[in-house]
């Protein structure tokens, strides 16, 4: 739902939501106050009463925003460690085609490193959209389809073949959850709830039979705390996305640490 921040600058947008939300605040305090607080006037002690309110619902809100920051923090965590994953399965794969015949371990190396090539290339732009890499998908054809063609000579060779194959299904496991990882994100309807929250927020505080100046700061204080913790939870949902988006680097550090290039 606001997806929109993940392609302004951090800053830009840290502003931009902390004036959505606390520039209403400030001017209902001056401009719609008085007229809420008068429906109010006359009520025995309406301030203790609106301030139970007010404890109650921000209990309700609160919760509601630690559920949601906590959740998009373990998904990001969970696409950053998909990443690492695939980069470990990559780093084994390499390592266990180096002991086949030489044309294998030719054919294989260079499926594997035209993978990463394509992983970290335009790849990463289609991950970052939440969308499938059909150039992925067809690396990923070749690298069965040549681990397929073995045919291992003796019991030596089918251990280490087998193992490969599991490296292989761990592998495409990590690759899985990263790309499913990409299409994450918090239900619109759970963004509608916390906005509708926010505006309540604000509503409540008007209730109070205050001056417009008290109403400002405290209004002002509570608006732009919601704000960052809000701004907070939009620029995490999307994990691939933005700023703090996770990036491939462990995958590209796999040309580095195998030396993919050098034994092409």
């Amino acid at each position: 739902m606001l997806q929109w921040l993940h392609n302004l600058p951090l800053p830009v947008g840290l502003v931009l939501v902390c004036a959505a939300f606390v520039i209403p605040t400030l001017v209902g305090s001056y401009l719609l106050q008085p007229q809420v607080a008068r429906l109010f006037r006359g009520e025995r002690d309406i301030n203790t009463v609106l301030g139970f309110l007010l404890n109650t619902f921000a209990l309700y809100f609160g919760v509601l925003l630690a559920l949601l920051s906590i959740a998009v923090f373990e998904n990001h965590n969970k696409a950053e460690d998909a990443v690492v994953r695939e980069a470990a399965a990559l780093i084994k794969l390499y390592r266990d085609v180096q002991h086949y015949p030489e044309d294998a371990r030719l054919e294989l190396v260079n499926v594997l490193d035209r993978y990463v090539d394509e992983v970290v290339g335009p790849g990463w732009e289609v991950q970052q959209r939440g969308e499938v890499n059909p150039q992925e998908i067809a690396i990923v054809g070749e690298l069965h389809g040549a681990l397929a063609r073995l045919a291992p000579d003796n019991v030596g060779q089918g251990v280490r073949y087998a193992q490969s194959l599991r490296v292989l299904d761990d592998f495409v496991e990590a690759r899985r959850l990263r790309i499913s990882g990409g299409s994450s994100a918090i239900p619109r309807i759970m963004w509608f709830i916390v906005l509708v929250g926010a505006v309540v927020n604000g509503i409540v505080i008007w209730m109070f039979d205050l001056r417009p100046f008290t109403h400002a700061i405290i209004g002002g204080t509570l608006s732009l705390f919601i704000a960052l913790v809000i701004f907070m939870i939009a620029v995490l949902d999307a994990p691939f996305r933005g700023s703090y988006g996770v990036t491939p680097d462990a995958i590209a550090r796999v040309h580095s640490q195998t030396g993919m290039h050098r034994t092409k």
